[in-house]
């Protein structure tokens, strides 16, 4: 752990709005500002979120694709044009019993992509039977991430 405390930065903001690229793009600039402090690689910058988070992170990289060395949705809640996401690696993981969000979601984006021209490394779906449903949730609902 001491590696990681020192090479490892995880940065998880908490939004009751939903998450608009502008936004997230410009907080990444102040990480990246020497004002931040922090010894930050920016090729090295990768977005994700869940549900509403992961949907953000897709519009964060659509609107600014060179800022981001991939990004990582899980079950998210809207996607952005595939060709706006063409030149970043993309990787969405899905619960097919998701009753908040359908699977359908990421499983178009991929399709869209690899359509696009993107091979299976930079478009890539993982998708579970059974995702597991947050915590307090009914068992049914499977919204989480295993």
């Amino acid at each position: 752990l001491p590696f990681l405390a020192k090479h490892f930065i995880v940065v998880a903001p908490q939004t009751d709005h939903g998450w608009r690229p502008a936004e997230v793009n410009k907080f990444l600039d102040f990480l990246l500002s020497s004002r931040a402090g922090l010894p930050i690689d920016a090729a090295r910058c990768y977005v994700t979120g869940h549900s509403m988070g992961g949907g953000g992170a897709l519009h964060a990289a659509a609107a600014k694709p060179s800022r981001w060395a991939a990004v990582v949705a899980v079950a998210p809640a809207g996607a952005p044009r595939a060709a706006d996401l063409a030149t970043t690696p993309v990787w969405c993981f899905h619960g097919k019993n998701d009753v908040v969000v359908p699977s359908g979601i990421s499983e178009h984006l991929v399709q869209r992509l690899r359509a696009g021209g993107a091979d299976e490394g930079n478009a890539k779906l993982t998708l579970y039977d059974a995702a597991p449903a947050p915590k307090g949730w009914p068992a049914y609902d499977g919204h989480g991430s295993p």
